[in-house]
């Protein structure tokens, strides 16, 4: 549509008006147009008794204005009271607060017909409209329905129902944005008539068939940007990555050494990602389910399993970079995979910041000379000068800290001799419906682990609603500690602030460690140096510390296996995909491990009693999608993603479809 300017002769409206909307973005007739009625009411079907009015609905009903008088209530809001009277002389009651110019505009109607539009309560033998839309017009009836719009900058909605006609002929300028193979296989109707439905509907159905249409290219609007990377990537790369067939046997080998099985699930993501092994452009995969849910076992097992196989394609054997984000998850990473390489001679080696110089650089002249097979390493380390010999395949671990453009800036770094083009598997512990993952990595492929391993035991969650049930917390954390348990104690900032008054993690140090004497509390925040974080860690691990009060630092670390007990301060500011970051931090299957949650103020909300109800991330990032603005749950406010004003990014089922949809075009 051709960019036409509103003004106020074509709105027939004011200076202010025009600037009030310009504020809101609203500057072009497109945007109007495309400013979409939040609800309808439907006066297809006016009443005239209330004998029919349905409780649960808005009602839409024909009566006569007996009375209207306004008061002041007790705090000084202005009330207004009408009486209204149906066909069979039954009276019924409305009120209002604080309008204004009410009873001026409707004075005039005492004794009159008006139309109410409203849902009612029904109390106290008296029926009772709140704040209903009162018409005194009745040639309004003729409206069959009626697009209630958002208000604009106070505008309110009818005011922008009454402008809406007024840009009828510009309708004819909307063209047509999906693609005409995709509105020929859903029969879809034209663009221009679809808005025009939407604003102008003459039945319920009009609504839903411009309602499905307009969802479809909201949601297609998005992927079709997200999956046209992925194919973009899938081109470039097509030819230089080396394809490693599957060896069904040697994986099941490699499975034969395992001290447990895999569950069905973790099969299922394995077979996808040696399927993706077999094809010649570079894998973009991401691998997501919990926190201790065995996905780096996952991508171990595709590690070993094409460096063997692609000695026997090419005379040199490929590397593995598995990068994780700190220095002390990387030494639990290179550690526990010790032992199953070993089983296959693979040589392996660990690069972080505590590396020594002469040691860092002993190790990047292996990696440039076909020496080592797999390197670990932290994400800091990735701007340094290293240089593979033959990297084949990055595996990036807790990914779901870094987003589009930093996973861009983290992937340039890998500087590859060889003509190859790794393959990236990133894995993230971060809980995301798949709806929203399928939209947020747009580049990659979705693989998921929907199922825990057997043995791990529930984690106790408990939100303490008063002061006398903190107490009796705090003395069950001083019976797990004086039994060798640890503790995390969380809290929302590092310093007191004058202007926002929350826990903080020093002074919940300084009263712990009063609280707890004599046993020893120590201190973690995100404005220390790497090495003295990984030193506290080290510490804590080794339990020479009992209890650590830390900010949300601890998100993304290590497994304490002594660590049964998790408690967060202010626990209502933290968002439930935190919150459920956190309480995992404590999951184990040896002993039982316990969260509990203190709000301020004992504010028992609805998020943390999604925390008591239940252990699983899927329904816990369902019930975070419902209370939250989707983008908002997951900090990814990006310039390209637009603001859905009819698509739903839960419908999982629409969501598959439309990516079918383009896929299909794309391979076309």
């Amino acid at each position: 549509m051709t960019k036409v300017s509103l003004t106020k002769s074509l709105l027939h409206t004011t200076d202010n008006y025009i600037k009030a909307l310009e504020k809101a973005w609203i500057k072009y007739v497109s945007d109007l147009i495309n400013h979409y009625p939040r609800d309808y009411e439907d006066r297809t079907n006016v009443l005239d008794t209330f004998s029919y009015i349905n409780l649960k609905e808005k009602n839409t009903i024909l009566v006569t204005l007996i009375s209207l008088d306004t008061t002041r209530t007790w705090n000084w809001k202005l009330l207004t009271k009408a009486v209204l009277e149906d066909k069979s002389g039954f009276m019924a009651e409305a009120v209002w607060f604080n309008k204004k110019y009410f009873w001026a505009n409707v004075l005039s109607s005492r004794w009159k017909k008006v139309i109410i539009t409203w849902k009612v309560k029904y109390e106290y033998w008296k029926v009772t409209f709140m704040s209903p839309d009162i018409e005194t017009d009745l040639t309004k009836l003729e409206w069959e329905i009626v697009p209630i719009y958002p208000d604009i900058n106070y505008i309110p909605w009818n005011w922008i129902a009454t402008k809406i006609p007024l840009l009828k002929e510009y309708f004819e300028d909307i063209k047509e944005v999906l693609p005409s193979k995709i509105v020929e296989k859903y029969k879809f109707i034209d663009r221009k008539n679809a808005l025009l439905k939407l604003h102008f509907p003459k039945s319920k159905q009009d609504i839903e068939v411009a309602k499905f249409r307009l969802a479809y290219e909201e949601l297609f609007e998005i992927n079709y940007k997200t999956l046209s990377k992925k194919f973009e990537s899938f081109r470039e790369t097509e030819g230089k990555s080396l394809a490693i067939p599957l060896n069904s046997d040697l994986i099941k080998e490699i499975l034969s050494y395992l001290p447990f099985s895999l569950t069905n699930w973790q099969k299922v993501s394995l077979f996808q990602i040696l399927k993706d092994m077999e094809k010649n452009h570079a894998m973009q995969r991401l691998l997501e389910w919990d926190v201790w849910t065995w996905k780096t076992i996952i991508a171990l097992i595709v590690a070993i399993h094409s460096i063997i196989e692609s000695r026997k394609i090419s005379n040199n054997s490929i590397q593995v970079a598995l990068m994780v984000p700190t220095e002390i998850l990387a030494r639990q990473h290179f550690e526990s995979i010790q032992d199953l390489l070993f089983k296959y001679w693979l040589s392996s080696e660990l690069l972080v910041w505590s590396t020594t110089e002469k040691q860092k650089e002993s190790i990047k002249q292996k990696l440039s000379t076909w020496n080592v097979d797999i390197i670990v390493w932290t994400h800091a380390l990735i701007q340094e000068t290293v240089i593979f010999n033959n990297l084949w395949f990055v595996i990036v671990d807790e990914q779901h800290r870094f987003w589009v453009k930093q996973r861009e800036i983290l992937e340039s770094w890998l500087w590859n001799r060889s003509w190859l083009i790794p393959h990236n598997l990133n894995m993230t512990a971060t809980p995301i419906p798949r709806t929203l993952a399928l939209t947020l990595y747009w580049d990659q492929d979705l693989s998921v682990i929907k199922e825990y391993p057997a043995w791990r035991k529930t984690i106790f969650t408990k939100v303490a609603k008063n002061e006398e049930e903190r107490q009796q917390i705090e003395l069950f954390v001083r019976n797990q500690i004086e039994a060798w348990r640890q503790v995390f104690w969380i809290s929302p900032l590092v310093e007191e602030s004058e202007k926002i008054d929350l826990a903080n993690a020093i002074s919940t140090f300084e009263t712990l460690q009063a609280i707890y004497e004599p046993f020893k509390v120590w201190l973690l925040h995100g404005k220390m140096k790497p090495k003295e974080k990984d030193s506290i860690m080290k510490d804590f691990s080794e339990n020479n510390i009992s209890i650590l009060s830390s900010t949300s630092v601890v998100e993304v670390w290590v497994n304490i296996p002594n660590a049964t007990i998790m408690c967060i301060e202010w626990a209502e500011r933290f968002g439930l995909s935190q919150l459920h970051q956190f309480r995992w931090r404590v999951w184990r299957w040896e002993y039982q491990s316990y969260c509990y949650l203190f709000p301020s103020k004992w504010n028992y909300t609805d998020r943390l009693k999604a925390m008591e109800m239940t252990n699983n991330w899927f329904e816990l990032a369902e019930i975070d999608l419902e209370l939250r603005w989707p983008w908002e749950v997951y900090w990814v406010r990006q310039s390209w993603l637009p603001d859905l004003k009819i698509a739903d990014l839960k419908d999982l089922e629409l969501v598959s479809q439309i990516r079918e949809d383009i896929e299909d075009l794309f391979s076309k």
